[in-house]
């Protein structure tokens, strides 16, 4: 009798089981099947056992040689096809229509005994084509759906191997749950599939719910029958197939053991293949974060906002659950929130964790990568994974020092297969992208003070007597350090001068810090050198009673015989997360270089002089000079690093040093009211600072043309302030400007000072 032939209208689910229906009867022949998507399902299985594919009108022609086609739907997407087809004259029926005449057709047949023909029939054919799959996913599908059809089983799975956790791992399954599949791990040697991989020998079960080799809590509990075959090729294991029947099912013998493991041997090569082709998809997603982390270096952004914006990018590329960076602080074993993908970042603080214990402390303080999964304990004590498993992975950060810490979660084995291959390159890389946003945070601190630095001469100069000088310095003083409040002791031969910022209004709290400041100022008189005290815990368990402050810093400022002076500074508040909270070396570094401004402002404006010289604002400002110096090698290194330019430039009020000399205290304060007045004028990411009593600098980031318009404001404030005291006289006291550029015609600090200078 001649074979019926049919055609399947669809590529979905429902047609492929049509598929394998008609497939398998040899009394029908499948002329073709139609969708308009080439990647669906029924169509990438007809492609691999040869049936002819369409996706576009030159179906109808091929169709209507068929005695009918079988469509699951009558509505939907297909019916234009349908339509056409009918109009075609072309019998259309449902799939219980076609099963109707499918019984029809063979009843009253006499049933030959003959041999179960393996499905797919021409399996050499189907796997010369698989070959062209390059997904993983669809690849491990169409393997697993030969080889469960081949024996007639229901369900089964495709383990694979993982060399990093030398796990195997589900990396196909039919007849599973999602949440099996994508937790399940099997050590080598456990359990049936672990046996197999151990052994390299195909394993034949029946009455698995008796079995020792199942572990209890599977989620299958009717299997019947299975086999399990070794993937390998050589001596390198690639994984393990297995396929099972379920109760009221036929059981698998020997013959089918013999059949998969047959498959199994044509399989391993391809799945070899593929794995080799995986490793360009993982030096794609390599190349896929570096691009990333090198777009990050360009973006003008909050510290802050570069990190949530990684660990986002880092979790949807690697597929991960959660991704968490910690970053170091400058207080040793203290870590802050870089960011995270799950993080909204309101623009406020970052949260600080002490690294003391825990996970995350092994990954920091020990640089050790630490590897968790979560487990459930049973009544008998023993320890299980859980189905639904997330795996923790923290990794530690480094460029030489310690930098802080990465933390992945992945629930999918196959994305933590994935990133287990990348994790040494991705470290290397988020370790150095930390390192140049740490660096440059600390940078930017540094840029900042030394600002702050530049200004205290032209202040304290401006000040007509040492009492007035003694009251602005704590006010100046405690914010270059970052002190919440502070106080300043000046001891003379003759005469005594103290003045306090920051402190409370309340009288009551206000005697209690003054009782503690003045037993502050008797240590310091004591000891007479430079410290830093702190008291972490206010235990009063542990103190009787507990100080008024949490860190605080004394520094001595002597000045010969004549003086004595002293700053005491209490509870830092740091800058941000990153900064310490207590005071340290940097912050006595930077009282350090106070010392150096105001010693030489305190000797001029004490009571004894006698035949001492006072000192010239021109000299002061000498340690001006040499901060705008090294703020310049600053810049320059920055703009080597980050291929961007910037813009020194330099104003003259022609005249200012000759009027200086005629009316010091009036000139000083047009050059402090001209500070204040700048100031507001600038930039905060511009710096600016006095240099010569008659010229200040600006350094600035931004483009020229925006250049020329602070220049003219700036040259419009002095002209207006210089007019204002009757002093403005054309040509003779008068602003000016010059400008040099980098890079451009010089090369250090020093020259760029010259080149705009000469441009006056």
């Amino acid at each position: 009798m001649e074979a019926a032939k049919i055609a399947i209208l669809g590529g979905g689910e429902d047609e492929l089981n049509i598929l394998s229906e008609y497939h398998r009867d040899s009394g029908f022949e499948i002329i073709g099947i139609y969708d308009r998507d080439p990647r669906a399902i029924a169509m990438e299985v007809a492609e691999i056992i040869g049936v002819s594919v369409y996706i576009d009108r030159s179906f109808l022609q091929a169709f209507q040689q068929a005695d009918y086609v079988v469509v699951s739907g009558r509505g939907g997407p297909y019916n234009e096809e349908i339509g056409m087809l009918s109009r075609a004259g072309v019998k259309i029926l449902s799939p219980s229509e076609a099963a109707s005449d499918m019984a029809d057709s063979t009843a009253g047949k006499e049933e030959e005994p003959s041999e179960r023909n393996p499905w797919p029939k021409h399996l050499e054919q189907a796997l010369q084509y698989i070959n062209r799959i390059t997904d993983r996913d669809r690849l491990l599908k169409w393997l697993l759906e030969i080889s469960v059809r081949a024996v007639e089983a229901s369900s089964g799975s495709i383990m694979l191997h993982s060399e990093q956790t030398g796990e195997l791992y589900i990396g196909y399954a039919i007849g599973l749950s999602d949440v099996v599949i994508s937790s399940t791990r099997q050590k080598i040697g456990s359990g049936i599939a672990g046996k197999v991989a151990e052994t390299g020998q195909a394993i034949l079960v029946h009455d698995l719910v008796d079995n020792p080799l199942y572990r209890d809590g599977r989620e299958r509990e009717k299997i019947s029958s299975s086999v399990s075959a070794p993937l390998a090729v050589g001596e390198t294991l690639i994984g393990v197939l297995n396929v099972s029947t379920s109760e009221g099912e036929r059981k698998l013998e020997e013959n089918d053991r013999g059949t998969i493991e047959l498959l199994a041997s044509k399989i391993s090569p391809i799945l070899a293949q593929h794995l080799r082709i995986d490793t360009e998809k993982i030096r794609d997603t390599e190349f896929r974060i570096r691009n990333f982390i090198e777009s990050l270096f360009q973006r003008d952004i909050e510290f802050h906002d570069k990190f949530l914006f990684l660990c986002r990018a880092l979790a949807d590329i690697l597929s991960a659950d959660t991704v968490t960076i910690y970053t170091a602080t400058d207080e040793g074993d203290w870590l802050i929130l870089g960011g995270s993908d799950q993080q909204i970042h309101d623009g406020g603080r970052a949260p600080r964790i002490h690294c003391i214990k825990g996970s995350l402390a092994r990954s920091y303080i020990n640089r050790e990568e630490v590897m968790m999964t979560e487990a459930n304990h049973d009544a008998g004590l023993m320890i299980s994974e859980r189905r639904d498993a997330i795996t923790s992975i923290y990794i530690p950060l480094e460029h030489d020092d310690p930098l802080g810490v990465a933390l992945f979660e992945f629930s999918s084995l196959d994305s933590l297969e994935n990133f287990l291959k990348i994790k040494d390159v991705l470290r290397f890389q988020l370790g150095f992208f930390v390192y140049t946003q740490l660096r440059e945070l600390r940078q930017a601190r540094k840029m900042y003070s030394l600002e702050d630095l530049s200004s205290l001469t032209p202040a304290l100069m401006g000040a007509p007597s040492l009492r007035d000088k003694i009251i602005m310095l704590p006010e100046l003083i405690s914010p270059i350090i970052g002190a919440s409040r502070g106080s300043f002791h000046f001891i003379g031969t003759s005469e005594e001068e103290k003045s306090y910022h920051g402190f409370p209004e309340d009288e009551q709290e206000w005697s209690a810090l003054r009782t503690c400041d003045e037993h502050m100022l008797t240590r310091a008189l004591d000891k007479n050198k430079p410290e830093c005290i702190t008291f972490l815990s206010r235990d009063i368990g542990t103190y009787d009673n507990p100080p008024p402050y949490r860190s605080l810093v004394i520094y001595p400022f002597i000045g010969a015989r004549e003086f004595k002076a002293y700053f005491i500074g209490y509870d830092r508040v740091p800058g941000s997360p990153l900064d310490s909270s207590i005071f340290g070396t940097y912050e006595l570094d930077l009282l350090s270089r106070i010392s150096e401004i105001i010693l030489p402002i305190l000797h001029d404006s004490g009571v004894e002089k006698k035949d001492r010289k006072a000192s010239s604002f021109d000299d002061l400002l000498r340690s001006n000079q040499k901060i705008l110096l090294e703020r310049l090698n600053e810049e320059i290194e920055r703009a080597e690093r980050y291929h961007h330019g910037f813009i020194v430039t330099l104003y003259r009020i022609n005249g200012l040093k000759e009027n200086l000399r005629t009316d010091y205290n009036t000139t000083l304060e047009i050059i402090n009211e001209l500070s204040v007045g700048i100031r507001k004028q600038v930039r905060k990411t511009d710096y600016f600072s006095w240099i010569e009593p008659e010229i200040f600098a600006v350094i600035s980031l931004e483009s020229h043309h925006r250049i020329e318009f602070l220049e003219r404001r700036l040259l419009d404030l002095i002209e207006t302030a210089l007019k204002n005291r009757n002093l403005y006289i054309e040509n003779e006291i008068f602003p000016e400007s010059a400008y040099a550029l980098y890079p451009g015609g010089s090369e250090t600090s020093a020259e760029l000072i010259t080149e705009a200078k000469n441009r006056f």
